[in-house]
């Protein structure tokens, strides 16, 4: 008789393959909470993955019971171990650099102050300062967007060299599909204008269906953006008399987090043409 120390065949892939295949599906569901979403139901996280009804199910169960999720009769919410491990990777450095500046910020506007960080093509929210007010911006703490579809995003993106925010504008998206190449063209020209205005990114709330107005500023540092700071109302913002206020919180960001006297080139004020009033 031969003795053999092979596998049966295709024994140990299948296995593997299976492992791989959970881990993706969990993966998704847990990537479905990027949306700024708190509160998902099943059907939400469905539509969002893509998922079967009956996997999708599945699949939030055994993360509820491991923690990585929590069930109640509103729907899924992210649970302790993800919170845990969120606490580990949340910039502490930079959210306490920006902490008073962002307060200020609010206190002086009235309006809702954010701080956001690039992570491949999308931007990740750190912290939001609004006071009362922060609700009515539908903006959430940990949450990640389509950086070209932010006014944080289009600022980082547009204080980046244009070679390396062109590579960022050709990664998929989370729906596995590459920007169209008018689509990239069209967000060039953004980047462009945004550049014009010294990083200065513009939202109008007329052309925005929630009539929100928003306005970012890059944080510099010695290799480039670390952060973008934000100020979003409802209605409209005075843009002559907010601008300066979000390029000093910038620099003053930057200044706390580089003490050391490494900080980067400092965002300038728009020129004048563009201190008119956002409606």
């Amino acid at each position: 008789m031969t003795v053999t120390d092979q596998p049966p065949v295709g024994g140990d892939t299948a296995i593997r393959e299976s492992r791989s295949g959970v881990i993706e599906r969990m993966s998704a569901i847990l990537d479905a909470f990027d949306s700024g979403r708190e509160c998902l139901r099943l059907e939400d996280i469905t539509d969002r993955t893509g998922l079967p009804r009956s996997t999708t199910f599945r699949l939030a169960c055994q993360l509820t019971e491991l923690e990585w999720l929590v069930h109640d009769e509103q729907g899924y919410r992210l649970g302790a171990r993800t919170r845990r491990l969120a606490r580990i990777t949340d910039f502490e450095d930079i959210r306490a650099a920006a902490s008073a500046a962002l307060s200020d910020l609010h206190v002086a506007t009235g309006a809702v102050a954010h701080l956001a960080v690039l992570e491949g093509n999308a931007v990740h929210y750190l912290d939001k300062v609004g006071g009362p007010y922060a609700a009515s911006i539908p903006s959430r703490v940990g949450a990640r967007l389509d950086a070209t579809q932010t006014v944080c995003g289009l600022a980082l993106l547009a204080s980046m060299d244009p070679e390396d925010a062109d590579r960022v504008l050709r990664l998929p998206l989370r729906s596995s599909a590459i920007r169209p190449i008018a689509r990239r063209r069209a967000i060039q020209a953004d980047l462009y204008r945004v550049r014009q205005r010294n990083g200065l990114a513009i939202s109008l709330g007329t052309t925005c269906e929630m009539g929100i107005s928003a306005v970012a500023v890059p944080v510099l540092g010695p290799d480039g953006p670390v952060a973008a700071i934000s100020l979003a109302t409802r209605g409209e913002l005075e843009l002559r008399r907010i601008a300066p206020l979000v390029f000093t919180a910038a620099r003053r960001t930057a200044a706390e987090m580089f003490a050391d006297g490494s900080m980067g080139a400092e965002p300038l004020e728009p020129p004048l043409r563009t201190r008119a009033r956002l409606a």
